[in-house]
C-alpha cells in the first residue's frame, strides 16, 4: 500500500466541510483544513490552518505536498448584510481566492482541484426541462455571477497544466444542522403555526449532504472526472408541500399546511419585494444529475422525502 494521500479542504468548519473532513479522515486521507481565524476545529485527526483567504495572497504553503484540493470556502448569498451583496464583494470572497489557490495548486502540481460551485449559475428556476451541465448559464444574482466567474478563473488557471479540475454545482443541500434556507425550513416545521403551502405542489431538486460528500470524493479520485462539470441533486424532485409534510411527520407532527391560492401568494410576495422567496417556495427547480451517475457511478438519493423524514426524527432528538 502507498502512503496516504494529502487533501487540502477549505471552508472546513462549515456544514459541508465538517462532513467532508470526517469522511476523508475515516477513509485514511491526510487532511489539511483551512478555517477562518477563531473558527472551530471540529474533526479529530485533521491538521487545521487558521487563515483568511480573502486577505491572504500567498497560499503556496497550503498546497505543498497536497494531491487534492477541495475548495468549499466562500461567502454565500445574504451573508454580511446588504452592503456586502455587491458583485465586487462576492468577487473578493469567491473568485479571487479560487484563482490564487488554483494557481498555487498548478505550481505545486497537485493532482486534482475540486470546486464547489452552485446550481444558481443556471438561474433560480427550470423552465420545462431539467437543468443539466450543458444548460445555459443564467446567474440570477451577484452571488451566482461570482460562482460563474470562479469557475472561469479555475479553468483559466489550470489550462494546459498537469493539475486537472472538477466542478460541482449542487442544488440546496440538506442534512442535520444544515444552514441557510434549509435551517429556516426546519425552524418553520418545528413551529406549531399552520403554513399556507397546501398548494405549493411545485417540483424542486435537493441534494443530501452525505450524497454530495460521496460525489466530492469521486471527483477527487476518478479519472473520468478530469476537467468535468457535474450538477448534483437527488434522483427525483419533490414539492415544498410534501417536503414540509415529510419533515413534520418525522417530528411526529401533523402536516400543518393549508391551501392558499398561488396567484395571491405570488402577488403578496411581489408586493413585499420578496420574489426570490416566492420562487423558492412555489417555483420549479428540477435538476438532472444523470451525468455523475453514468460517468462516476455516483449513487444519489432516490427518495428525498424518506431522507427528510429521517432528518425530522433526528432534529427532534437534538
Amino acid at each position: 500500500m502507498g502512503a496516504p494521500k494529502k487533501v487540502l479542504v477549505t471552508g472546513a468548519s462549515g456544514f459541508i466541510g465538517r462532513a467532508l473532513c470526517k469522511r476523508l479522515v475515516d477513509q485514511g486521507f491526510l487532511v489539511r483544513a483551512v478555517i477562518r481565524p477563531g473558527g472551530d476545529e471540529p474533526v479529530q485527526g485533521v491538521s487545521y490552518v487558521a487563515l483568511d483567504l480573502e486577505t491572504t495572497t500567498d497560499v503556496q504553503d497550503l498546497v505543498r505536498d497536497v494531491c487534492y484540493v477541495v475548495h468549499l470556502a466562500g461567502r454565500a448569498h445574504g451573508k454580511g448584510g446588504k452592503a456586502e451583496q455587491t458583485l465586487q464583494s462576492f468577487v473578493k470572497s469567491n473568485v479571487d481566492p479560487t484563482r490564487a489557490l488554483a494557481e498555487a495548486a498548478a505550481t505545486a502540481k497537485a493532482c486534482r482541484f475540486v470546486l464547489l460551485s452552485s446550481i444558481g449559475v443556471h438561474g433560480d428556476k427550470s423552465e420545462g426541462q431539467p437543468l443539466r451541465e450543458d444548460s445555459e448559464l443564467k446567474p440570477h444574482a451577484n452571488y451566482a455571477e461570482s460562482k460563474v466567474l470562479a469557475e472561469q478563473a479555475l479553468q483559466d488557471a489550470l489550462a494546459d497544466q498537469e493539475t486537472s479540475y472538477a466542478i460541482i454545482r449542487p442544488t440546496l443541500v440538506y442534512g442535520v444542522n444544515a444552514p441557510g434556507n434549509f435551517a429556516r425550513l426546519i425552524k418553520a416545521c418545528r413551529s406549531p403555526v399552520m403554513l399556507p403551502l397546501g398548494m405549493a405542489t411545485n417540483r424542486r431538486s435537493f441534494v443530501s449532504v452525505n450524497s454530495l460528500i460521496d460525489l466530492i470524493v469521486l471527483c477527487m479520485e476518478q479519472k473520468a472526472a478530469k476537467n468535468q462539470v457535474y450538477v448534483a441533486a437527488d434522483k427525483y424532485p419533490v414539492s415544498t408541500k410534501d417536503l414540509i409534510v415529510s419533515i413534520r411527520s418525522g417530528m411526529n407532527k401533523r402536516p400543518g399546511v393549508f391551501p392558499f391560492p398561488r396567484t395571491l401568494a405570488r402577488s403578496t410576495f411581489l408586493l413585499l419585494g420578496k420574489r426570490p422567496i416566492y420562487q423558492q417556495l412555489f417555483g420549479d427547480l428540477v435538476v438532472d444529475a444523470g451525468k455523475a451517475v453514468r460517468e462516476l457511478g455516483w449513487q444519489n438519493v432516490a427518495n428525498t422525502l424518506d431522507e427528510v423524514k429521517r432528518l425530522g426524527r433526528e432534529e427532534v432528538s437534538l
